[in-house]
């Protein structure tokens, strides 16, 4: 059994929405049993894709053309820096970011239409894995492949494929093909022969079942992760929310105290008012009361003329 066999089956399995991808496996593996032992052993043997992973092998199969330009911008990306041609790493970084970005919202917008929508989070890593198939070469083969298992990251100018795409040969973390053991008895006739059939069978049931077994662990496990990443999603939502509202409430203080300054500079401007008035006003009333007492002296003086006179 060659390595094709095993890449044409992966490709068709990877196809496959996430939730899909168990069942459609293991059907595969039992049809595959009277083919090909050793090619239904790994493909019962491929794991679910991760979110992100499943949503770049669907831009692979959806949006080439977008992650062609993508890849070939990253090849371009590396040549400048064996080059070390900063100008130009300048200016293809900055294409980067904008690519990557657009790429990402286009992958939510894929999710979409393929029934399988996608948190931020799952398009955070959808990004991060293609960043990191723009920094290396083995990485961009991986992401091209449309098999990847998990989300890439790359760490530097290094990016870690070990168990990242299925069908792949050992080097690029993909299953590795079983080699067929020896018989352990010679073939029995008879009784015997039949035994050893129905031996055999159970053992496959039993090998089936523990991978099922398995398989629904996985499962819950990783429904587990995306649920909390989801309530984490929405914690950070919730908390953005917050600190927006916060900070309205702070901009609301700061107007609130700067009016309320304004207004005791004005109060205090009305009571110095105030009392320049009351002054005023004791000043007036003094100088009323000194001008009766002229009036009422020269009235007195004038009556007193008046009986002189008479």
């Amino acid at each position: 059994m060659g390595g094709d066999s095993l890449i044409e089956e992966a490709a068709a399995l990877y196809a496959r929405r996430p939730e899909e991808f168990t069942a459609a496996r293991n059907d595969r593996g039992r049809e595959l049993r009277s083919e090909d032992r050793a090619l239904a052993d790994v493909v019962l043997a491929l794991r679910r894709p991760a979110p992100a992973a499943w949503l770049v092998n669907q831009l692979v199969r959806h949006r080439g053309d977008e992650l062609d330009e993508l890849l070939e911008l990253g090849a371009e990306l590396r040549a400048a820096q064996a080059e070390l041609d900063a100008q130009a790493l300048a200016r293809l970084a900055k294409q980067r970011r904008a690519l990557v970005a657009a790429l990402a919202r286009e992958a939510g917008a894929l999710a979409e239409e393929l029934d399988s929508p996608v948190r931020q989070p799952v398009l955070d890593e959808v990004a991060q894995t293609l960043n990191a198939g723009m920094v290396d070469a083995s990485a961009a083969d991986a992401v091209r492949s449309g098999r990847l298992i998990r989300s890439l990251e790359a760490v530097g100018l290094e990016v870690d494929l070990d168990g990242a795409v299925a069908g792949g040969t050992a080097g690029e973390g993909g299953a590795a093909l079983p080699t067929r053991s020896a018989p352990r008895k010679t073939r029995r006739s008879g009784d015997g022969a039949a035994e050893d059939r129905a031996a055999e069978r159970e053992r496959e049931e039993r090998e089936l079942a523990e991978r099922e077994r398995a398989d629904r662990e996985r499962a819950d496990r990783e429904r587990a992760a995306d649920s909390a990443e989801e309530r984490a999603a929405e914690a950070s939502a919730a908390l953005d929310a917050l600190e927006r509202e916060l900070a309205a409430l702070n901009d609301r203080i700061a107007e609130d105290t700067a009016r309320r300054d304004e207004i005791d500079a004005e109060l205090r401007e009305v009571e110095e008012r105030l009392g320049e008035h009351g002054r005023e006003e004791r000043r007036l009333g003094r100088e009323r009361d000194r001008a009766a007492r002229a009036a009422e002296s020269a009235r007195d003086e004038a009556a007193a003329a008046r009986r002189v006179l008479d």
